[in-house]
């Protein structure tokens, strides 16, 4: 009988959490970050369905762009499959990007829909939150969740994968300050 304990394991990267690749996490931070960008930068007083189509148009801009760029820069001359069956391929790891700015699209429609108003400066200098402001926290909030995944597909603890989620939503909060500075 010996004294020596039992090593821990490490657990295996992602284990029953890797349910999305690299790309998915990758599409769904960064599309969800530039869904806030996008919203931030829009004037204050503008329909929130104006603010549904920047978000969506620029954001599936975006996508096309990092897919497109991605591709011409790895493409080679001598690819079994050509060229253009490639660029297809390539044009497919924007999806991601663009399906993680649908919450922002929707809250922005509903918005619309429920004619919610925008974030409202008062005589006071008091500031009345709004739709703007409201999607910002929830595009935080969606940013800690991509987080906590991708720490949890990374192999990291709970305690580990709560840091990223953190740090991501601490992204989502620069948002809103230069959201609130800028207005």
């Amino acid at each position: 009988m010996t004294d020596n304990p039992t090593p821990v394991q490490a657990r295996p990267a992602g284990g029953r959490w890797k349910v999305l690749s690299a790309n998915d996490i990758y599409g769904g931070v960064i599309g969800t970050v530039f869904a806030s960008a996008t919203l931030a930068a829009i004037p204050v007083g503008q329909a929130p369905s104006y603010s549904a189509l920047w978000v969506a148009v620029s954001v599936a801009i975006a996508a096309v762009t990092r897919s497109y760029g991605q591709h011409v820069s790895t493409h080679e001359v001598n690819s079994e499959t050509g060229f253009w069956r490639d660029l297809g391929s390539s044009m497919l790891t924007g999806i991601p990007m663009v399906l993680a700015s649908i919450p922002t699209v929707v809250a922005l429609w509903l918005a619309h829909i429920f004619a919610w108003r925008d974030d409202v400066e008062g005589p006071d200098g008091l500031d009345t939150i709004g739709f703007t402001s409201i999607i910002l926290l929830m595009n935080a909030a969606l940013l800690f969740g991509w987080g906590l995944l991708a720490g949890r597909i990374g192999g990291y603890s709970r305690w580990g994968a709560l840091a990223v989620g953190v740090g991501n939503a601490g992204i989502g909060l620069v948002v809103i300050l230069v959201n609130l500075m800028i207005k």
